[in-house]
């Protein structure tokens, strides 16, 4: 397991267990103390999801082949902090009721049906799809960054691979140039061999013309 995972995996695990330690206090704690606690609640899943999505990228850059004990590991601890934060979203909602109508109000008046329980649940139902609104733009964020990451890394690689595709065209184009030189060396060379044949059956016919003379001139 490569050891940034495992630190990451430990802080995730510090972040989670911080949030279900507030969820589980909260109910002993006075309603301005409470504010604190879902503060501090919201802090520590925002925090702990944080670190799941750091996990998840270093997962990226493993070889496939060691991608699916991690992925799995990771869609159980997401499994956990989306347990986390639907509880958070329970508190929430009874936080923001309680903010909303108090006291005010005798349990009679909350009865199904009434008009102030209607008003209720639009103003809770709002506030639940603000949200779920919220989770969903934070959640394509996230997209959008991995995707930006990993887009950055393909386009590195193939900046790479072009400027060796570069450099081997360069080679090529000199070896080319080699070559041709070597060629019209050849063709310049083989011109000269001729030449020098010609010139030395020249050479050996005129010394046989003169041996001939010579015995000629010796008989006469």
């Amino acid at each position: 397991m490569p050891e940034s995972f495992e630190t990451y995996e430990s802080e995730f695990q510090l972040a989670l267990q911080e949030a279900k330690t507030k969820i589980a206090q909260i109910n002993s704690v006075d309603a301005e103390q409470r504010k604190t606690q879902l503060k501090a609640i919201e802090a520590a899943s925002d925090e702990a999801l944080e670190v799941l999505d750091q996990m998840g990228i270093e997962v990226l850059n493993l070889p496939s082949n060691q991608r699916s004990s991690y992925n799995s590991k990771i869609r159980q601890y997401r499994s956990q902090i989306d347990e986390t934060k639907h509880k958070y979203k329970e508190l929430l909602d009874s936080q923001d009721k309680y903010e909303l109508f108090g006291n005010r109000y005798t349990d009679q008046e909350f009865e199904s049906g009434g008009l102030q329980d209607q008003q209720r649940k639009q103003l809770l139902n709002s506030n639940a799809s603000l949200e779920r609104s919220s989770q969903r733009l934070q959640e394509s964020q996230r997209v959008a960054l991995e995707t930006e990451a990993i887009g950055g890394n393909i386009l590195n690689d193939l900046r790479s691979q072009r400027e060796q595709i570069s450099g081997a065209r360069n080679t090529l184009s000199q070896a080319d140039n080699y070559v041709d030189k070597s060629i019209q060396t050849l063709k310049s060379m083989s011109r000269r061999l001729t030449a020098n044949k010609f010139i030395s059956y020249g050479i050996i016919a005129v010394l046989i013309l003169l041996i001939f003379l010579v015995l000629a001139s010796k008989f006469s």
